[in-house]
């Protein structure tokens, strides 16, 4: 929505609500003369809302959902455009600065960085496909992390401390910190650093192995010791408050700009987060319960190295942006819901680096003929490994195997083993040019093509695997994405656009299928897996309204698209053997409008208000024996049709000092997780409202402190069910969290 900050008001208007520079079109511009359906919020609003997760911010967009599974472990969905099972990359890309961070994901990686908003200056979402300008991923949208930089001729430092205790859970503590310490005349410094501590409130209950003598559903009523399996011998467990996460990081950067013309920005950013367990629910344990034979763990590191450059060429402006970027996440999970009960831990060691440079030169947009042109060359590589483990005794190992497989299983043999390493190299031109036959109006096309190759080396053995695999798998593919546009602009205050882009999403080979699936391949009428998933593309046509008025004390953009999605990449599951594979599966569309009105009726109160509702469904149904399930008309899973938000802020002066308070409320609408005809069905998500409220006020000059309370009402937000695995787990948000924060600057 936009900014809940004052404006830096033009000559002759009224102090209004503010006018935001965004780098959403790779150009430096106002956010209202921006032709496309875009947010951005800025450092101040992500104080005052208390914005400092990537769940916090996204969900509370129009048309965005973000499935908060844990630290580095969320999924994000743009207009509704999201797969069930999905095995392909991202629907929607991250960038982090200039620098792609969905491209160095990595194949095997489960989501991207939740990096904390502390110094940062401001977060763009654009909606809509933007592969001309940002490459392949950029389906349903980009999210834009934009940090601050070393500010030349400053001396500026602030910091910031909070302390919350959360319902059903404990107390979360964090500490911030930035300097900026000017070098030269021409050179600064920034160091940011900060650590988080988020209180888990989901408590690990398992009262230890089950009574072998009992009867067990999925063997058909017989019990263990009907099968000759002893007890497991696995010991319970109560875990208090499991989800806790430290995350602890800091950003570096140094501006050099020895005069007007050139600039260059040097950074290194460093974030590990450390998670104990995932905000998973056990809905047959209760309400904040789960119940795991083990600790799960997830450690998260992410670091990115970036220099960027600019020169002023007088008829135009060069950049040069280079970055690396290296990822490990380490995460082991406990998946015994997938083998009856059988307490086997699955460990996931996903190691991943990107090396990217993008040149390009854009001229002056506001010439009758302009044009940006450029050119991105990006290698990554990324090595995967799983490893199961057995958590019971060595004696009933071999009779679980015995029942499982028919072939009895020796302690200190391999029970499952997966290793694939991956290299991929992207290299793509792009380029738009813009018309203005009069000063109000512009034609705009676009066009990206880019090649992409890719060599997979795998490797998997173990008893589940039934046997030893090797192989070595290459694939390339050459994608156009274009992009046309109209805008008219008869007054600074006003903006009408129509648009029309292509996106795609990045397919590849798939990863032989052991001899244990040959009844699965049979049953969908295969002998072995597609060698490989296609690319699936969508084209997106919108149109849209800018209004400022009032004088600049109102803002009102509205926006309505439709999407017509082909190919979609779809997991293919197979339910015996326990693998799955990635193919294409039919078509579907998604239509929408967005809404996002801020006023500013008073001096001292400020309003804001956005919805968005979005209409995405099958238009053929997905193959059968799949256990998608969906059927042509089926709405898409995981996307609410209503979203809705909104908040006032009020500034006041209390005893000569500034203070405000305001209040935040949101609702999403439900939302199924899975298609009705789904071999496995779960409760639906979403369906709920919450409200965040927050006071603050000055105590010094360069002091500040606030009050918050985030989920007044402690309402259960039911994010997503994890389909994974087959005991219908929980993705909760965090329940209520009452706190203060104290901030100061100088």
């Amino acid at each position: 929505m936009p900014s809940l900050l004052y404006a830096q008001t033009a000559p002759g208007r009224d102090e209004g609500v503010s006018e935001i520079v965004v780098t959403a079109q790779k150009r430096a511009e106002r956010i209202q003369d921006v032709p496309m359906s875009i947010t951005a919020v800025t450092s101040e609003a992500l104080e005052k809302r208390g914005l400092a997760r990537m769940g916090d911010y996204l969900l509370a967009q129009p048309s965005v959902v973000i499935q908060d599974r844990g630290a580095g472990r969320n999924i994000v969905i743009v207009r509704g455009i999201a797969a069930p099972g999905s095995e392909g990359n991202p629907t929607v890309a991250f960038y982090i600065g200039e620098t792609p961070v969905t491209n160095g994901l990595g194949f095997g990686a489960n989501g991207f960085p939740d990096l904390r908003t502390f110094d940062v200056e401001r977060v763009e979402i654009l909606r809509g496909p933007q592969g001309t300008l940002y490459g392949a991923g950029s389906m349903g949208g980009t999210v834009k992390i934009v940090p601050t930089e070393a500010a030349i001729g400053k001396w500026q430092g602030k910091g910031e401390a909070s302390l919350a205790t959360t319902e059903h859970g404990g107390v979360s503590h964090s500490v911030a910190g930035a300097i900026n310490v000017p070098l030269s005349d021409a050179l600064a410094a920034r160091v940011t650093a900060y650590r988080y501590h988020d209180a888990g409130f989901i408590d690990n209950w398992f009262p230890g192995s089950p009574d072998p003598d009992l009867p067990v559903a999925a063997l058909g009523g017989a019990s263990w010791t009907d099968l000759g399996v002893s007890a497991f011998g696995v010991p319970p467990r109560n875990d208090k408050n499991a989800n806790s996460t430290n995350i602890t990081g800091g950003r570096a950067g140094v501006t050099f700009q020895p005069n007007e013309q050139f600039k260059l920005v040097v950074g290194a950013l460093y974030q590990k987060a450390i998670a104990d367990g995932l905000p998973e629910n056990l809905p047959s344990a209760g309400d904040y319960v789960q119940s795991r034979t083990t600790r799960e763990r997830l450690n998260d590191t992410f670091q990115l190295y970036n220099a960027t450059a600019t020169v002023d060429l007088d008829f135009a402006t060069f950049t040069s942006a280079t970055a690396y970027l290296k990822r490990h996440q380490l995460q082991s999970r406990d998946v015994s819901a997938y083998f009856i009960g059988g307490p086997v831990v699955l460990p996931d060691d996903n190691k991943s680096d990107a090396l990217s440079q993008e040149l390009r030169i854009a001229t002056n947009p506001e010439k009758p003929f302009s044009a940006l042109l450029g050119g991105f060359f990006l290698h990554s590589t990324s090595n995967v490994l799983q490893d199961a483990k057995w958590l019971g005794t060595p004696r009933s190992l071999t009779g679980y195997t015995t029942v499982l497989t028919g072939i009895p299983f020796a302690p200190g043999d391999v029970f499952y083993r997966f290793e694939e390493r991956n290299k991929a190299d992207q290299l793509a031109a792009f380029g738009e040019i813009s018309f203005k036959p009069i000063e109000a109006l512009r034609f705009s096309a676009g066009l990206r093509i880019a090649n992409f190759n890719r060599t997979t080396r795998g490797f998997a053995t173990g008893l589940l695997n039934g046997g030893t695999d090797e192989y070595t798998i290459k694939a390339s593919e050459s994608v156009k994405t274009p992009s046309f546009q109209v805008e008219f602009k008869p007054d600074r205050d006003s903006l009408y656009y129509a648009r029309a882009a292509q996106g795609f999403r990045l397919g590849g080979p798939n990863n032989p299928l052991p001899s244990t699936c040959a009844a699965d391949l049979a049953a969908l009428g295969l002998t072995e897996a597609p060698a490989s998933v296609k690319s699936d593309t969508l084209w997106n046509y919108e149109a849209g309204i800018k209004r400022t008025f009032a004088g600049g004390r109102a803002s009102f953009n509205a926006s309505a698209f439709y999407i017509d999605w082909k190919d979609i990449q779809t997991g293919f599951v197979l339910p015996n053997c326990g693998f799955s594979f990635a193919g294409n599966a039919g078509s579907a569309t998604s239509k929408g409008v967005e809404l996002e009105f801020t006023v500013r009726p008073f001096n001292s109160v400020t309003i804001n208000a956005s919805g968005s509702f979005t209409d995405a469904k099958l238009e053929s149904d997905s193959p059968p024996g799949n256990g998608v399930g969906g059927q042509k008309g089926d709405r898409l899973p995981g996307i609410p049709r209503w979203s809705v938000q909104a908040g006032v802020q009020y500034d006041f002066a209390l005893l000569e000092r500034d203070g405000f308070a305001r209040l935040d409320g949101r609702y999403l609408s439900g939302y199924f997780n899975r298609f009705p005809g789904a071999a496995s069905t779960s409760a639906p998500g979403g369906d709920f409202t919450v409200f965040d409220a927050r006071i603050g006020f000055d105590i010094s000059s360069n002091i500040q402190a606030e009050l918050f309370a985030s989920n007044i009402f402690d309402t259960k937000q039911l994010l997503i069910v994890d389909t994974e695995l087959p005991d219908n787990r929980e993705v909760l948000g965090r329940p209520r969290t009452i706190g203060v924060t104290v901030r100061a600057n100088f």
